[in-house]
């Protein structure tokens, strides 16, 4: 895995490009991986390892989400970066909307 330093740059390019969005997320998930790609890095979630999912609910489109999947010091770098964005990054996609509790996945 890449180095705090080079999680926090991805991260901010990340949201920086609009790949990932700046606002808090609706809901938090976590547990076991699940085998897919972390967003920020793009090494696999292994099933021993610990992942976090990141919804976003839709304000256009309120049935909908956008789901991200991370890895603990993936999702820290992100969440470091998105608060020192300056200015409307996400252009208004994603509600702000705090999540309620973490759900973890069994």
């Amino acid at each position: 895995m890449p180095d705090q330093p080079t999680l926090r740059d991805r991260a901010r390019d990340a949201v920086r490009g609009g790949s990932l969005p700046a606002r808090f997320p609706s809901r938090v998930l976590g547990g076991p991986g699940s085998g897919n790609a972390c967003v920020v890095c793009g090494q696999l979630i292994k099933r021993h390892e610990m992942e976090l999912e990141l919804e976003f609910t839709m304000q256009d489109a309120p049935t909908r989400t956008d789901r991200y999947r991370f890895h603990p010091v993936c999702c820290n770098a992100w969440e470091s970066e998105r608060t020192k964005i300056e200015g409307p990054v996400d252009l208004g996609r994603h509600h702000a909307r705090p999540a309620s509790r973490l759900d973890i996945r069994r």
